[in-house]
């Protein structure tokens, strides 16, 4: 199997740097407010399908994923399926990967903030993993995690702290790190805490209407 893992240094929404380490892509860090405020479309969904594809002109390799949409939380979309297009995937033995890029799995539960529905990105998902959540039930409780499985435990706006006291924008890691304001559990003991999901709409919808 022909593995080929692409560190990729573009300007976009989030000022891409290159990435020498092969680790991960950089990218500019969001808080919470701006990641709601931006986002063209939020929803709890479920992946239900996974189809890899090669450009036949160009030879790229993409993974259309698609959803089954379980609740909107921002946005109108007609369809109750959404079909997503991230770059990289497995295609005829040949594994291409952009490094920080976090594709999906099939049977994920999520809630997830996507940049556009229409426009051709490397990931839809705004701020890379700053816009990616998992869903994981917990004793019978479903309860939000990241995408790196650390409890979600609080949403917090960001936006009225005075911006001489605020925290600087930063380079993150594509592939782990949150948006400013979303407070998670790091230690590595076992937990039941995070919040519920619907605590965790509750206050994204909260944001959303401010």
């Amino acid at each position: 199997m022909l593995f080929r893992r692409f560190n990729i240094p573009l300007i976009l929404l989030f000022a891409f740097v290159y990435s020498s380490s092969g680790i991960a892509t950089t990218i500019l860090g969001m808080d919470i407010d701006k990641l709601v405020k931006d986002a063209e479309f939020v929803f709890e969904g479920e992946v239900i399908l996974h189809e890899t594809r090669q450009d036949s002109n160009s030879g790229i390799v993409n993974t259309y994923v698609t959803f089954k949409i379980n609740d909107v939380l921002k946005g109108d979309y007609s369809s109750d399926l959404i079909e997503l297009k991230f770059a990289g995937g497995t295609f005829n033995n040949q594994v291409v990967e952009v490094s920080g890029l976090v594709i999906p799995k099939d049977g994920e539960q999520g809630v997830y903030f996507v940049e556009s529905t229409s426009r051709n990105l490397l990931n839809p998902l705004l701020g890379w993993s700053q816009g990616h959540f998992l869903i994981q039930e917990v004793l019978g409780e479903r309860r939000m995690r990241t995408i790196d499985q650390k409890p979600v435990i609080q949403i917090q706006a960001v936006s009225s702290i005075p911006p001489s006291i605020k925290k600087p924008q930063a380079l993150i890691e594509g592939n782990g790190d949150v948006a400013a304001g979303v407070n998670v559990d790091i230690s590595e003991l076992p937990t039941e805490r995070g919040l519920t999901v619907d605590e965790f709409k509750d206050s994204i919808l909260e944001l959303i209407e401010n």
